[in-house]
């Protein structure tokens, strides 16, 4: 259809610059002959030539005009002509950007396939993402554990170790005071020993000098020593007081 269009703008265009170039005339006056004629009437038909001049001139200037509105034609024509080559490439460029519409569609169809298949990834990730999470809660809370754990084996240590040192504490008093009992018993008996040997020593003097023993009253109740009865050989104590 626009190839027609541009075929007939393009005859148009000629034609007109065809009629331009016939309307174009060139005058050759033709020399006139001088000669000897007499009795010639010069003023005959200068009305008629006038007159003709006159349309000549009229149709010079209606030339010059057409030739001018025929410039301006062929102008218009040569925009109307570019203005259709654009469209025309417009066109063309539409033909052929609508041509790719069904490609536009299978890709705009596997982008939503990619689109689907990646909310699923996304799902999924959210998913392990939760269980992370999780994972991570039950570490925390065992790491928590492990803490209190940690310090509470701290702290046992802490009190086995004063409490080991208050067992050394009492241990070492404990033995402190039986040392002082010990020492104390034991200076007590030393007493009592040299006090009885000192009683046995005068009751001896006092046998070898009188025979008897002088009886000392007993503040505890309990067999005298007259009442004891010695399962000894006497001989031997003979001896050892006459020694």
């Amino acid at each position: 259809m626009f190839n027609t269009l541009r075929n007939k703008f393009q005859t148009v265009q000629e034609g007109i610059s065809a009629s331009i170039r016939g309307l174009t005339v060139v005058e050759n006056p033709k020399q006139k002959k001088t000669g000897n004629i007499r009795n010639v009437n010069y003023n005959a038909g200068a009305d008629i030539l006038h007159r003709f001049q006159l349309q000549w001139n009229e149709l010079h200037e209606l030339a010059e005009e057409n030739a001018g509105k025929a410039q301006e034609a062929d102008k218009l024509i040569g925009t109307i002509y570019e203005k259709l080559e654009q469209e025309w490439k417009n066109i063309t460029c539409l033909n052929n950007t609508l041509a790719y519409i069904p490609k536009i569609n299978n890709a705009i169809q596997d982008l939503m396939d990619q689109i689907g298949t990646l909310q699923e990834m996304f799902e999924e990730v959210e998913g392990a993402i939760y269980r992370l999470e999780d994972l991570n809660e039950m570490l925390d809370l065992q790491n928590r554990q492990l803490d209190h754990r940690f310090q509470l084996a701290l702290y046992k240590e802490k009190k086995l170790a004063e409490l080991n040192v208050i067992k050394a504490k009492l241990a070492d008093e404990h033995t402190e005071r039986v040392s002082k009992y010990e020492f104390k018993q034991q200076k007590m008996m030393k007493e009592r020993r040299e006090t009885f040997d000192e009683v046995f020593k005068e009751e001896l003097r006092e046998y070898k000098a009188t025979g008897s023993i002088l009886k000392l009253p007993v503040s505890q109740q309990g067999p005298s020593l007259d009442e004891i009865v010695l399962d000894v050989d006497s001989t031997m104590f003979n001896e050892f007081l006459k020694n």
